[in-house]
């Protein structure tokens, strides 16, 4: 119990905060409560509205970033895409080659050359 009462004096009469003092309202109750439930200052708001607000701006230029690059992944994939399908038509050019109909019992693929 000694131990607890010397370490409340030591944290209210000590000068480990005087950078930071206290503010008035802490010594008003116990371990300074009352400081933590007074109504908020407007600067107090103020910067809490500004630090949300960049949040917020970062969030948005990070989803518009993600979203230039799922972009830029699509078209790039479509591109492949579209160089992969003109390379298959190159090489198949001289002989198409199509499915049977299916009427046929046999399903394979059948290679038609040109006249």
């Amino acid at each position: 119990m000694r131990y607890l009462l010397d370490e409340l004096h030591a944290y209210e009469e000590d000068f480990s905060n005087a950078l930071a003092p206290k503010s008035q309202e802490a010594g008003a109750s116990f371990a300074g409560e009352a400081a933590l439930i007074r109504p908020a200052s407007m600067e107090a708001v103020s910067m809490a509205h500004a630090a949300l607000t960049a949040d917020v701006a970062a969030l948005h230029k990070e989803v518009m970033n993600m979203k230039t690059s799922q972009n830029a992944l699509a078209q790039d994939m479509c591109q492949k895409l579209d160089d992969v399908t003109n390379l298959v038509k190159e090489v198949l050019a001289p002989g198409l080659m199509t499915l049977a109909s299916p009427q046929d019992t046999n399903s394979e693929l059948i290679l038609l050359t040109p006249h």
